[in-house]
């Protein structure tokens, strides 16, 4: 997949100690003094505008801060000693880059409330119009960082959902229960039928659909449709770009970097196509009595005609004490066992239905 770069935009944080929102560029906070600790992350501002100025840029981009060993402070990457103790800062934690901010783009920005004196102020101030106060983060920095959720099912649904499932799964349960349950009784075989049937196939006309690279040649095509073949990373004849919600990546400087996620779709033409295929247009069909099926059915082909699958069954009819069953079986040799007047046990389950049978004892 390929990305776009828009450009670097400056973060936020926010001060665990007093509450105060500091822009990212800035390693302790104006309010308390107090340095950013390690573990505050960055978030995305609502002026999220593109740097033009050079030197910001040139800022922007360099190495993740490093954080002092000694006292926590935050610092260029370039630094040698800390800013805040003077310690060295060989060995200091450098900041994590890479973490997704949030999507990039033009949102509602949400009004804060003054904490101190209630007064309502623009979604991207930092400090009071009125007071001074320092304000706290507003309802869009984290609607910001949050990844889209799916919706959520109402709970009503979701137990309505549950209950019905349930009952499904507990009548499914009965059924096999019930229609696993047998009763043996024995039965005598009363008559042997057979049948033997062959398929009749002809040559039609068939529609198909396939890119037109794939259709054979010299057959007629028919209407075609532009469709996306495949994606790919890089763009192409015949393509179009298809890309993301652009969405802003932490540098662990203060600062981040406005990315966009795009692929390419290369479309091209499926068509339609008429080919003559054999499809079975017809059956004929033999039957008879006995254990044994003395013939197949009588072939009368045309010439655009051809003889298709065969396939033959035997059907066994058994008497118990005031009811008959039928027991189909395809293999001419097993169906030889069943002679006029044998005794089988039959397994009858509890929907009246003949599932298995066995020579009686």
């Amino acid at each position: 997949m390929s990305q776009k770069q828009w450009g670097l935009v400056e973060l936020e944080w926010v001060c665990p100690n007093c509450g105060n929102r500091r822009p990212g560029p800035e390693k302790k906070c104006v309010s308390c003094g107090k340095p950013q600790p390690e573990d505050v992350e960055f978030v995305q501002p609502v002026d999220r505008a593109i740097i033009t100025d050079s030197q910001t840029i040139a800022d922007a981009s360099r190495a993740p801060d490093i954080h002092c060993p000694y006292c926590g402070a935050r610092n260029r990457a370039d630094a040698e000693s800390c800013r805040n103790c003077g310690g060295a800062l060989a060995g200091g934690a450098q900041r994590q880059a890479g973490r997704v901010v949030g999507a990039y783009g033009d949102t509602p920005i949400t009004p804060i409330q003054c904490p101190a004196c209630g007064a309502q102020n623009p979604g991207d101030a930092r400090r009071c119009t009125r007071c001074g106060a320092g304000l706290v983060p507003g309802p869009h920095l984290d609607e910001q960082a949050r990844s889209v959720k799916p919706s959520a099912v109402a709970p009503g649904c979701s137990r309505t959902l549950l209950v019905i499932g349930i009952g499904i799964a507990i009548a499914v349960l009965i059924f096999l229960y019930l229609a696993s349950r047998t009763t043996a009784t024995v039965g005598i075989v009363r008559d042997v039928t057979w049948q033997r049937t062959v398929a009749v196939e002809a040559l039609v006309p068939v529609r198909r659909e396939a890119w037109l690279t794939e259709i054979p040649a010299g057959v007629p095509v028919g209407q075609c449709r532009s469709e996306v073949v495949r994606t790919q990373d890089e763009p192409a004849p015949n393509s179009v770009e298809v890309c993301g919600t652009p969405y802003t990546v932490d540098q662990g400087t203060g600062y981040g970097q406005v990315v966009q996620d795009c692929q390419y779709q290369i479309y091209a033409d499926k068509c339609q196509y008429t080919v003559e295929e054999w499809k079975a247009v017809d059956s004929l069909v033999a039957t008879g009595e006995g254990l044994v099926a003395s013939e197949w059915p009588a072939l009368t082909l045309t010439d655009k005609q051809r003889p298709g699958s065969r396939s033959e069954q035997y059907a066994v009819v058994f008497e118990t004490d005031g009811a008959t069953y039928e027991y189909v079986v395809k293999n001419p040799a097993e169906a030889a066992l069943f002679i006029a007047g044998s005794r089988w046990t039959l397994e009858i389950n509890t929907f009246g239905a003949l599932t298995d049978v066995e020579p009686a004892r």
